[in-house]
């Protein structure tokens, strides 16, 4: 059974006059939380909240896609997120949320659009988001019509079925989107197998028709690096932080160092896809979060304190602060919110994704950098800025505009085309 545990949550960009929202990462065991900002848009944005960013996708060449990256399914596109068709069946449980509707039959499939989250931890479902008839759950850890109780579901079809799966129950009901999030699914599904992000999908006559869609692989038949490399793709290292062996995470005593060790024991870094990478030339590790909509500043980059530190020492005249693009996010704990500062590229803005050795597997650019404040009550919710290390958080954006992107949690390496 994929299954739900407890530990510490963390709070990620939601965008409050567009009502976007993103969860992200919290240390194994694994769960997530919400979190809210407030700012506003940095360009025009069309009738679904898009900014546009991904028009030009057609004018560049898409990356190669090779047959070994499984089969697919369609995905929908709601700023720079993507949900997938998760399909529930009508038969009943052990509880029941309410009059089923006598017209739908018990073997009918109820389908609900769930966020592709490599940010998660941990997956979850919005009941309301069901209509007429919501999936009835075998059983449940609290009480299903509110947040946060966990239930199983004995249905769940992603790619087949998964059989009793485990999810946490939220409230998406405030996003403003033009697909209504009946969940998220996590890396507790996407470490599972090799998966693919194709941002741009079906080719029609040589041209890219922006239709995306995911891939599913399995760990025997994914790609061999030779096949990949001359696709023109760049392997990263996500090396402890990526894995389909929660084994292999490596210790939160790496990332945070406190005087207090009980603070860290016995904790893990959260099951992400986390690469290094360079900001205007210095070091950090960094999340890739398909679940961080960054549609209203495209190439946002959220980052800790000890990365801004390095960054005003090292490269001052690099970044300048902007307060008139600050936002505010809300922590885990109900009524608390964080700052995050804003600053913006000078001349350069090179974010460098590195290769295991070192050298620059693809090269991209950012636009803005939140600085991500630590406040003392918001310290057991987890997050890059509780971190001692320099880290960040990519926007889903710097994915689509990669166009592809390739998951392989057995060997713990993202995929990412060359240019």
């Amino acid at each position: 059974m994929r299954g739900a545990h407890s530990g510490w949550s963390v709070s990620r960009p939601i965008a409050i006059m567009w009502s976007l929202l993103a969860f992200t990462a919290c240390y194994s065991p694994h769960t997530t939380n919400n979190g809210n900002t407030d700012g506003a848009p940095a360009r025009q944005l069309d009738d679904t909240g898009n900014d546009g960013g991904q028009k030009d996708m057609a004018t560049r060449p898409p990356p190669t896609l090779p047959t070994c990256i499984g089969t697919p399914l369609p995905l929908l596109q709601s700023g720079e997120r993507t949900y997938v068709t998760i399909n529930f069946t009508g038969t009943g449980g052990q509880a029941d949320l309410g009059p089923v509707d006598a017209s739908i039959g018990s073997g009918d499939s109820i389908d609900g659009s769930f966020l592709i989250d490599f940010g998660a931890t941990q997956s979850t479902i919005d009941l309301g988001a069901f209509q007429p008839q919501k999936p009835v759950p075998l059983s449940c850890q609290g009480d299903p019509s509110k947040l946060g109780a966990y239930c199983s579901f004995g249905a769940f079809d992603f790619f087949g079925s998964w059989g009793a799966v485990t999810l946490i129950t939220e409230d998406y009901s405030f996003l403003y989107n033009s697909v209504r999030q009946a969940g998220i699914l996590g890396t507790d599904f996407l470490s599972v197998f090799p998966f693919t992000l194709d941002y741009v999908g079906v080719q029609n006559g040589g041209v890219s028709v922006y239709n995306p869609q995911i891939w599913k692989s399995t760990t025997d038949a994914f790609c061999t690096d030779g096949e990949l490399i001359g696709a023109g793709y760049t392997p990263l290292p996500t090396d402890g932080f990526y894995t389909n062996d929660f084994k292999n995470l490596r210790p939160l005593s790496d990332v945070l160092v406190s005087s207090d060790p009980t603070k860290t024991d016995h904790l893990t870094v959260p099951n992400v896809p986390t690469v290094p990478v360079t900001i205007v030339g210095i070091h950090a590790l960094a999340q890739l979060d398909t679940g961080y909509d960054d549609r209203i500043y495209r190439h946002s980059i959220n980052v800790n304190q000890a990365l801004l530190d390095l960054l005003l020492k090292q490269s001052p005249v690099q970044i300048t602060r902007d307060m008139t693009k600050d936002l505010y996010l809300t922590t885990c704990v109900p009524g608390l919110s964080q700052a995050g500062e804003a600053y913006l590229f000078n001349a350069s803005d090179e974010v460098d994704f590195l290769t295991a050795t070192g050298t620059v597997g693809r090269r991209d650019n950012g636009y803005i950098l939140f600085v991500k404040q630590t406040i003392e009550a918001a310290t057991a919710c987890g997050g890059i800025e509780t971190w001692t290390v320099p880290a960040a958080q990519f926007g889903a954006s710097f994915l689509v505009d990669a166009q592809a992107a390739m998951f392989d949690p057995k060997s713990s390496r993202v995929w990412l085309p060359i240019q």
